[in-house]
């Protein structure tokens, strides 16, 4: 019977693996890369943004930094942005409560983005609305200001 002071130790030593790479044969292993590939390339791939289940007309007021949609005379959004230096800061989406679940913050985000490319300036999310949308829509990504991008997705924030 051993003692308390004494600690098991295996009778060899135990493979230690830093990835399956080492045992994988080559078709595996280019099968395992090209899945995993494949699974970037679908993450980032560009796909249409849905439109919204009413025909909007969208406005931007440069001069109080907001960006509206419109369902005939009725304001049904806003999205409210500051300029700081080269950068649009996208502070917050608002959609009355009776027009949200049709796609109109959908629409009216994709519209404020595609403005912003237009303009060759970059973003810094403060709005969740806007952060969700670009999980949904990665095509935008390059739009974040590498140096102050703002809100961090759900996906990637450990």
């Amino acid at each position: 019977m051993s003692t308390p002071s004494e600690s098991w130790h295996p009778l060899h030593k135990q493979p230690q693996f830093s990835d399956y790479g080492e045992w994988l044969d080559e078709g595996t292993e280019a099968l395992v890369k090209s899945i995993a590939d494949g699974a970037r390339a679908e993450k980032t791939a560009s796909r249409p943004v849905r439109g919204s289940d009413y025909e909007l007309d969208i406005t931007h007021d440069v001069d109080l930094a907001v960006y509206r949609a419109w369902i005939n005379d009725d304001e049904v959004a806003i999205l409210t942005y500051k300029i700081v230096g080269h950068r649009f800061v996208l502070l917050s989406t608002s959609v009355v409560p009776g027009f949200r679940k049709h796609g109109i913050a959908t629409e009216l985000i994709a519209h404020v983005l595609d403005d912003i490319r237009g303009s060759g300036r970059t973003v810094t999310i403060i709005c969740p609305a806007v952060r969700e949308f670009m999980d949904h829509y990665p095509q935008y990504e390059d739009l974040l200001d590498k140096n102050r991008p703002g809100v961090r997705s759900r996906v990637t924030a450990g």
